[in-house]
């Protein structure tokens, strides 16, 4: 369920609600706002407000933002998710959970894509967790580092914002992907450095068997944000589990050495990360592709 508000200009109400029945929206309420800027200047607006299913407000922004008059310098669009809307719309349409509006998941994939002392704290904790259960090849504590790594959204940002031909967002995802890599594999140099013991953990997947489980990754990821159903974070982990192991043993190799490992496997799993990264970024582009997640709808944002 979502709730849409717009504020157009004056006289553009009669556009919007256009539009918004346009889709299938049943009702909409319309009143004018009083608008005082910091240089003390002061405008009449309308002021229209939607509460609807996902889908059909994911339509209604798609069609607003690529309407002849809506011009953000004018017009703000806010949407917000309720936690219940009581109203004659039907139950059925009302509860519909796909698909999100392409606003909703640009904003969460954009948040998810910052670098800040949380994000630092959060990598960098779990990877040590991550290495030292490497280290003595224990399942569960491997399971803990792992949870605490946010990989996943920051592969479908990018996947997301080749989609749209968002710069900004697939700038963010660069970045952070590339400091969590760099943050990944610190950690296995510290835990190495501290422990001085050799790396017990040996498990590989062959290639074709790692991208064919990233692009499943990459596929159930883009649903899984792409609507308001269940919980995602055991599908984060799956990615994590694709792409976190890889940095962190090199970490930990680079120290304590490569011994008890065949010659090519550090080039081998150097190929498999990338090719783990590149499923993941095919897979979600296709899979927001099918979602219809459009770029028009972002390049005002």
């Amino acid at each position: 369920m979502r709730q849409v508000t717009i504020t157009t200009p004056e006289g553009q109400a009669a556009d919007v609600t256009r539009i918004a029945f346009g889709v299938g929206i049943p009702e909409v309420s319309v009143d004018q706002t009083r608008v005082v800027k910091s240089d003390g200047s002061e405008t009449i607006k309308d002021r229209i407000e939607i509460d609807t299913g996902t889908d059909l407000a994911k339509a209604f922004v798609d069609q607003i933002k690529t309407a002849a008059f809506f011009d953000s310098d004018h017009c703000t669009i806010a949407v917000r998710q309720p936690r219940s809307i009581v109203s004659r719309e039907r139950f059925g349409a009302l509860t519909r959970p796909l698909v999100e509006p392409a606003t909703d998941l640009f904003q969460e994939l954009c948040q998810f894509c910052q670098v800040t002392y949380g994000f630092i704290g959060r990598i960098f904790i779990g990877a040590v967790l991550l290495a030292l259960g490497m280290l003595d090849d224990r399942l569960l504590l491997m399971i803990a580092g792992l949870l605490f790594i946010p990989l996943l959204p920051l592969i479908l940002g990018i996947g997301f914002s080749l989609r749209t031909r968002h710069w900004y967002l697939f700038r963010q995802a660069i970045l952070a992907l590339t400091v969590a890599m760099m943050l990944l594999a610190l950690a296995g140099i510290t835990v190495a450095l501290l422990t001085n013991r050799p790396v017990r953990y040996s498990e590989s997947n062959s290639l074709l068997t790692g991208f064919l489980i990233s692009f499943a990754v990459g596929v159930a990821g883009a649903l899984a944000t792409g609507d308001d159903v269940g919980r995602r974070e055991m599908i984060g982990l799956a990615a994590t589990a694709q792409v976190a192991i890889i940095p962190v043993w090199f970490g930990l190799c680079i120290i304590s050495g490569f011994f008890g490992f065949t010659s090519d496997l550090p080039t081998v799993r150097l190929l498999a990360l990338a090719i783990n990264i590149v499923a993941i970024v095919l897979s979600s582009y296709a899979t927001y592709a099918v979602l219809r997640m459009k770029g028009e709808t972002l390049r005002a944002s």
